[in-house]
This record gives C-alpha cells, sequence and structure tokens, in this order.
C-alpha cells in the first residue's frame, strides 16, 4: 500500500515535500494558483510575506504549516500571526494545512481547505 509519505517531491522541486503534496493535488484539480506568492512584499528583512499558494479566484492562501518551523519555535508562530492578519486585512482567507496532515491524506485535505475548512493546529488551538 503506498502512503503519501512514501512519495517523493521531483527533482529539482524547490520547496517541501508537504508542499508539493499541496501543488499537486491543487493541479489535479485544475485550480489556478501562485506557488510561494510575493504579493505581500515577499521575504524581506522587516515586514513582507509570502503565501505558499495564492488562489485567487477564491481569495484563498493555503499555507503549509511544518511540525518544527511553524509550531516548535514561538517566534515563528508570531509571524504566522501576524501574516494572517495582514492577508485578511487583504480581504484573503487564509487556511493552514499542518504537514502530518499532507502526508497522511493530502487529497482529502486540499479538498477541505478549496470548501474553507481548516483543521490545522492553528485553528484548533493547539498553538
Amino acid at each position: 500500500m503506498v502512503t503519501e509519505n512514501m512519495i517523493e517531491a521531483p527533482a529539482g522541486w524547490m520547496g517541501t515535500l508537504p508542499e508539493y503534496l499541496v501543488y499537486r493535488e491543487l493541479t489535479r484539480l485544475k485550480v489556478e494558483f501562485q506557488y510561494q506568492s510575493s504579493q505581500m512584499g515577499g521575504r524581506q528583512e522587516r515586514g513582507g510575506s509570502v503565501a505558499d499558494f495564492l488562489i485567487t479566484d477564491l481569495n484563498l492562501v493555503l499555507n503549509v504549516q511544518s511540525l518544527y518551523w511553524h509550531y516548535g519555535r514561538p517566534e515563528a508562530r508570531l509571524a504566522d500571526r501576524i501574516q494572517k492578519e495582514q492577508l485578511e486585512a487583504m480581504g484573503l482567507t487564509v487556511i493552514y494545512l499542518d504537514e502530518d496532515d499532507l502526508l497522511r491524506n493530502a487529497r482529502w485535505y486540499v479538498e477541505q481547505a478549496l470548501m474553507g475548512n481548516d483543521f490545522s493546529q492553528v485553528n484548533q488551538g493547539a498553538v
């Protein structure tokens, strides 16, 4: 039986495996999106943000949350909260997708995210 965590991102992929899984599902669903969109100022020394997946037709941002980089570091949690507030002020809905959920069943979690459902630890108040 093949599971998501047996899959590897293709050679040359510049993101993480969970990001690739979201990319793959959005592509399968024929959703138009921008990957690593820097429309919000990009990576800057002070300010700016990068949306993992910007879906302009839905005014939706999907951000992949890794357990270490996003949940394991207090400064990252604060930066994520600030980014979410900035994106929401621009009229965008932000849905977080947890790395472990994507590795377990990317198809289901991406489909749910596109319907506005957020099952992340952030949304559940666990962090």
